[in-house]
């Protein structure tokens, strides 16, 4: 069992991190409830027997994900009427006491809804993430001019797997498809990713824990995690899963280490072999990440430019860094980073050195 301090300086801390990712009501959702924890209420008695490490699980985050799936639900008239204000207005108008009430009595009614929530790790799947992860697959496709096979770890349902469906705005540049469900624009600093075509041959992905998006109960967790007061975010998942569902978007069941070696013993000509990932790689023991790393380095070592690999990963280069996109492309290995960006995808810096001539398929509309 978890010490109680340790839990409550995990809410604490989650409080300031959604305030600073800029989810002001779900920040104080969480700090009405460990005000709760402090007094020895019905959250502190949900929580007792958690055994996990409470920051590294985000249990404060499975919690809030246990109330937006009931109200995504409809399982109670309040509940419910709460988290539209949410999406409208943040909720600033329903006072604290008023607040608290809401949850704490639908946590007592149905305590079981919520045991079982504590069960499973959050998966956003977070949509946004494609933004900075198409201004690689831009870099790679103007250095090769080749279709690309696409092998992603960490892959949750597949969402970002469909990236080539979504339509872009990344600074001066539009590229995807202009009629897409999914768009996303994000604040953009810096120079712009070349204009290149960007096609894709193969699509893989794996995760130990994945989601299916043609599965209602995956759909309605993976929704429960984004944060209410940003409806444009629950768009963009709403739209993604649909585009998966259509891509017929499967993911193994797999850890990373077996995946990534089934991946490369896989390799075929005519198409660049990219192992992408996003924000996963420090929850890996760290044996596994340094096995990884020598796989497809060695791999590396016997790339063409027939038969090219790349190396696309969106990082934080340290656990409290802002997340860095980086690459390394074979024939070479030299490695580069690209930019760095919010964690959702928000905002990114794009610091690459400028390329050379590029593809076709951009459009640059400065």
């Amino acid at each position: 069992m978890v010490a109680h301090n340790d839990v409550l300086a995990a809410f604490r801390h989650q409080v300031d991190w959604c305030e600073q990712l800029g989810s002001a009501f779900t920040a104080r959702l969480l700090r009405i409830l460990a005000d709760d924890i402090e007094a020895g209420g019905p959250v502190a008695a949900l929580i007792s027997g958690f055994d996990e490490e409470p920051v590294a699980a985000a249990l404060a985050l499975r919690v809030a994900g246990a109330f937006h799936a009931r109200a995504l639900e409809e399982a109670d008239a309040r509940l419910v009427a709460l988290y539209d204000k949410a999406a409208t207005d943040g909720g600033v108008h329903v006072g604290d006491m008023e607040m608290r009430s809401i949850l704490l009595d639908d946590l007592v009614g149905a305590s079981e809804h919520y045991q079982t929530y504590l069960k499973s790790a959050p998966q956003t799947n977070e949509v946004g993430r494609s933004a900075v992860l198409m201004a690689g697959y831009l870099m790679i496709a103007d250095r090769f001019s080749l279709p690309l096979d696409i092998a992603e770890i960490g892959a949750s349902a597949g969402l970002n797997l469909g990236f080539d469906q979504f339509s872009y705005r990344l600074g001066v540049l539009e590229t995807g498809p202009s009629g897409s469900s999914v768009r996303l624009a994000p604040v953009w600093a810096g120079g712009t990713p070349p204009s290149a075509c960007v096609s894709v041959r193969h699509r893989r992905g794996c995760d130990i824990a994945p989601m299916d998006a043609s599965d209602a109960r995956d759909r309605l967790r993976l929704q429960s995690y984004v944060w209410p007061d940003q409806p444009e975010r629950l768009a963009r998942l709403r739209g993604a899963l649909q585009i998966a569902r259509e891509l017929a978007i499967s993911v193994e069941r797999m850890s990373a280490d077996v995946f990534v070696e089934d991946v490369l013993s896989q390799r075929q000509p005519g198409a660049v072999q990219v192992i992408a990932h996003t924000i996963m790689w420090q929850y890996m023991p760290e044996p596994m990440r340094g096995h990884i790393a020598r796989m497809i380095e060695v791999a590396g070592a016997s790339a063409s430019e027939e038969a090219p690999l790349a190396w696309l990963r969106f990082e934080p280069l340290d656990v409290k860094d802002v997340p860095t996109l980086s690459l390394t492309m074979w024939p070479g290995g030299d490695r580069q980073d690209l930019a760095q960006a919010h964690p959702h995808g928000r905002e990114v810096n794009w610091v690459a050195r400028p390329t050379g001539p590029s593809g076709k398929s951009g459009r640059d509309v400065s």
